[in-house]
This record gives structure tokens, C-alpha cells and sequence, in this order.
């Protein structure tokens, strides 16, 4: 038992290189569990959308919903969620459908239950925020004393609110931004990060087989063996027939163009939002994260909380409002820095998606922290803290770990 649980520590300490050795989190999926909390009560009288409560353990969001959908003989496009959660975790969460089949469903680690009604069909802002129950283990007495005093911070002052790794997991090893390869036009390069590129826990086989597509890029026939996904052959076919970078980008689904430039524009927010703490914060320290180190607080003077309490910083885009606090500067900066402008993140000729301004908090503070230590069974001799807390939607609970954990 602990042997295998052993092998998944190992994957997610590979994949989230942010804590240190010691620190364990979803050694089991109940070490990490999550409950959406939507942001208005569903009703019982019967209404345009049906409401399930999905829980699951072990599947990731879009396999679970498809699945469902496939055993009532339902399309996937026709359930509407309000985000995606972790395959490595117990969760709750609730998505929503117009069709008048019933989509009770019940198997091993996946069952969905009617809910109530809605007038509306759910989405991301239909959640007010998440429900956290987390374990962390294999703490020695140190470690766990300095976590302690660390919550007792962020309960009072919160954390940076930066997107977390799970945000960029289309960034190269080389730290290569396809989003920002499309930004910046350079199409060719978005293509050869986007068919190379592979989760740090892939097989060897899958690493050997896109190292072999990096040496062959550019002769198009020889890479078609090696290409068997259907997103990367549609791309390939347009190469193949002598059709341009450009179009063959054209042929990615709407939803992956969509989290490429969604993902380097949250990369441009995180570096505005740590030159915003570098002006007004110092106790400043660093915490790892991907694809790039980045600073948080300790503690804050009743003035300055006040301020990045009520900041909300507006997202990179084309036409985005300004930002508040006399804080354009910094964003100057940002955009310097990574070689672009502002009207270059307007993308007339990628169909798929466009880049929009949307508002987010500078800070997250957690609502009903609290939390308890004991002894570790899974690990003898070292301790296990047990948290729970509320998270406003969009904020991530692995931001709060680092940020905890890093003191």
C-alpha cells in the first residue's frame, strides 16, 4: 500500500517542483478534496436546465462528463460546467443540461445526482467560490511549526492571488509560451512547441518520440509516423500539402487555441502583479513555481492591505481598462520585458479565440481557515496538518500551499 502510494508522491512532486521534498499533498485522492459552491441556490420547480451534482475521484473534469454523456447517449457539448478540477483529488461539483434526459449515473469513483433547476446554464462565473478540505504530510516538528505560523498570516493578510502551475501546462521545458509564439507571430515556432511538447511525467517512450520530432522539423512526410494524435495530423496535413503556418494553426480546436492564449496572457498578470507587490511590499519571499519563480508576502501593514485588498487588476488584452493605482507602469514594464504590445494581443486572423480583459483580484484572503495537526499514520514519526477553507472562485489552493510552506 504505501509503495504505491509512494509512486504517485513521486509524479506529483515531479510535476509541481514548488514544494520542498518533505512536503506530501494527494498522497491519496481525499487528501485533496474540493466542493464548487454556486453563486445562487437552485430551485426545485422545474425550470430550462437541469442541475447534477457531479462527484468523482480520480477523473479529470471532461472524461468524467464524457463519459456520463456517453452512457445516456447525450453529446458532451450539450452539459455546460463551471470549470475543471484535479484528477488527483475527491470532488464535488455541478454541471448543467437543457436535455430532458435524466443523467443520474453511478459507478465506481464517478456518480452524478440531480440537483435542482436553473433559468440559466452553468458556467465559470456561476460558482462563488470553492470548498478546500487538504492534508499535508510527512512534516517533521520544524516544518510544521513554521506552517502554523504561516497560516496564522495568511489568515490575516491572505496570499498573492497568481495563477498557479495548472494554468501552463502548455509552456515548453525551455519555458516556451506557444501563446506568446502567436502574439508574436512567429507561427512556425508556436507549431514546433505545440508538437513537441509533453507532461514532465510522460513516459520515456512519449520523450524519445518528440525529441525525434524536434530533430525532423520541417521535413513534414517524416514526421507523419510519428504524429498519431488527431489534433497534431490535421495540423500536419496542411503543412504537407505546402499550406501555411498560419492555417495549419487554423486547424486546432477551439478550446486548446483558447488555453494557449489564455494561458500566456494569466503569465503576463502573474509578472504584473509581482511588480505591483515589488512597489508597495517588501518582507518579500520567493516561492517556485512554472514556468518561472515568483515573489509573495508575509505579513502587510494595515494600509497597504487595504489597498491590494480592494485592487483589482485587469487581464492583458487589446483595449483592456486601465490599471488602477497608477500601476500602468509596471505593466509597461511586463510588456517590455517579454518583447510585445498591447495591440499586438489582437488576433484578427486566429478564428478560434480572442483575447478579453476580464478583472481579478490582486489578493485572496480565505474564508473560515482553520486547521488541526496530528501524527502521521501513513508516514511514522513525522506529523500531518489538516486544513480547511474557502477560496473565492479562480483562486487557487495550491497558490496557498506555496505560500505556506515556503517560509
Amino acid at each position: 500500500m504505501i509503495s504505491g502510494d509512494l509512486s504517485i508522491i513521486l509524479v506529483i512532486e515531479e510535476r509541481c517542483p514548488c514544494r520542498r521534498p518533505e512536503l506530501k499533498i494527494k498522497v491519496n485522492p481525499e487528501d485533496f478534496q474540493v466542493e464548487e459552491i454556486l453563486a445562487r441556490p437552485l430551485v426545485q420547480t422545474p425550470a430550462a436546465h437541469r442541475v447534477y451534482r457531479l462527484r468523482k475521484r480520480n477523473w479529470n473534469t471532461v472524461d468524467a462528463l464524457a463519459e456520463i454523456a456517453r452512457s445516456r447517449g447525450v453529446e458532451l457539448r450539450d452539459l455546460h460546467w463551471c470549470g475543471r478540477k484535479d484528477r488527483s483529488a475527491l470532488t464535488v461539483q455541478y454541471f448543467s443540461t437543457s436535455s430532458p434526459v435524466d443523467m443520474t449515473f453511478r459507478s465506481t469513483n464517478l456518480s452524478a445526482e440531480f440537483a435542482g433547476f436553473s433559468d440559466s446554464r452553468l458556467g465559470p462565473g456561476s460558482i462563488s467560490g470553492n470548498r478546500f478540505r487538504i492534508v499535508l504530510r510527512d512534516l517533521d516538528a520544524p516544518e510544521s511549526e513554521v506552517i502554523g505560523k504561516r497560516l496564522e498570516e495568511v489568515k490575516l493578510f491572505g496570499f498573492a492571488n497568481y495563477f498557479d502551475d495548472q494554468r501552463f501546462g502548455d509552456v515548453s521545458g525551455g519555458g516556451v509560451f506557444p501563446g506568446e509564439m502567436i502574439v508574436k507571430r512567429r507561427y512556425g515556432e508556436a507549431l514546433k512547441c505545440i508538437f513537441t511538447a509533453f507532461h514532465p511525467g510522460a513516459p520515456e517512450r512519449v520523450k524519445a518520440r518528440k525529441a525525434e520530432i524536434a530533430s525532423k522539423w520541417g521535413n513534414w512526410k517524416d514526421l507523419s509516423p510519428l504524429c498519431p494524435e488527431p489534433r497534431l495530423r490535421g495540423m500536419l496535413e496542411v503543412l504537407t500539402s505546402g499550406g501555411s503556418e498560419l492555417e495549419a494553426l487554423g486547424k486546432l480546436p477551439r478550446e486548446e487555441m483558447s488555453q494557449y492564449l489564455s494561458s500566456y496572457q494569466s503569465f503576463l498578470w502573474n509578472l504584473l502583479l509581482e511588480g505591483i507587490l515589488k512597489e508597495t511590499v517588501g518582507n518579500l519571499l520567493t516561492i517556485r513555481c512554472r514556468p518561472v519563480d515568483l515573489l509573495q508576502y508575509r505579513d502587510l501593514p494595515r494600509e497597504v492591505f487595504r489597498r491590494l485588498a480592494e485592487l483589482v487588476i485587469p487581464t492583458p488584452a487589446a483595449g483592456m481598462p486601465e490599471v488602477p493605482g497608477g500601476f500602468g507602469k509596471v505593466l509597461s514594464r511586463v510588456l517590455y520585458s517579454r518583447g510585445v504590445r498591447l495591440s499586438k494581443l489582437r488576433l484578427p486572423e486566429i478564428h478560434q479565440a480572442f483575447l478579453s480583459s476580464f478583472g481579478r483580484r490582486a489578493i485572496s484572503v480565505p474564508e473560515e481557515l482553520k486547521w488541526g495537526e496530528d501524527n502521521d499514520r501513513l508516514f511514522p514519526g513525522s506529523r500531518i496538518i489538516y486544513l480547511e477553507f474557502i477560496l473565492q472562485a479562480g483562486s487557487y489552493a495550491t497558490m496557498l500551499i506555496k505560500s505556506v510552506s515556503r517560509g
